[in-house]
């Protein structure tokens, strides 16, 4: 039978695009022992790492995910289909990503109208939250942001993209 859970786990890490729960994992399985299931993505995460496999299981805030190492993402990154993303929406959340903590209001404003349908889905995906703020909210990245993006402190992103721009000769 934990054969067959670990099948199911790795095939649910493999399928999702997303960190999973164990409770969410144990539903899967039909089984009620979160133990069971905890150990079982130990041994998974040992598993990948001994065999030196381009994948990796991690976990992140109590819920694990699966994705590519991040020494192979230069190599294979051109075979990743399109993300279901549109250029608009992720325009809007880079904006947010670059600017945080920023107010709602101002990402309407430097993005138009259709800013208020891409929040509300970054929202449901869970890679931005909003927090109220007297008539408009502050939006902020998630972990789930951070981890979808292999992002270890935003800070350093922002620091590396000034230290190229500060490399530019300019004519």
């Amino acid at each position: 039978m934990t054969d067959n859970f670990r099948a199911l786990i790795e095939a649910a890490l493999f399928v999702s695009g997303r960190t999973l729960s164990i409770e969410e994992l144990a539903k899967i399985c039909k089984s009620g022992s979160i133990g069971v299931i905890r150990k079982i993505l130990e041994d998974l995460q040992k598993e990948y790492h001994e065999r030196n496999s381009g994948l990796e299981i991690y976990e992140s805030n109590g819920e694990y995910g699966m994705r590519v190492k991040k020494e192979f993402e230069g190599d294979i990154m051109h075979l990743v289909p399109e993300t279901d993303m549109s250029p608009a929406m992720l325009k809007t959340l880079a904006l947010i990503a670059y600017e945080q903590p920023i107010k709602q209001s101002k990402v309407v404003k430097e993005r138009g109208n259709r800013a208020y349908r891409y929040i509300r889905k970054l929202i449901e995906q869970e890679l931005i939250e909003g927090k109220k703020s007297g008539r408009t909210r502050i939006l902020t990245t998630t972990s789930k942001f951070r981890d979808y993006f292999q992002i270890q402190d935003l800070r350093e992103l922002v620091k590396e993209e000034a230290e190229k721009v500060e490399e530019i000769e300019w004519e």
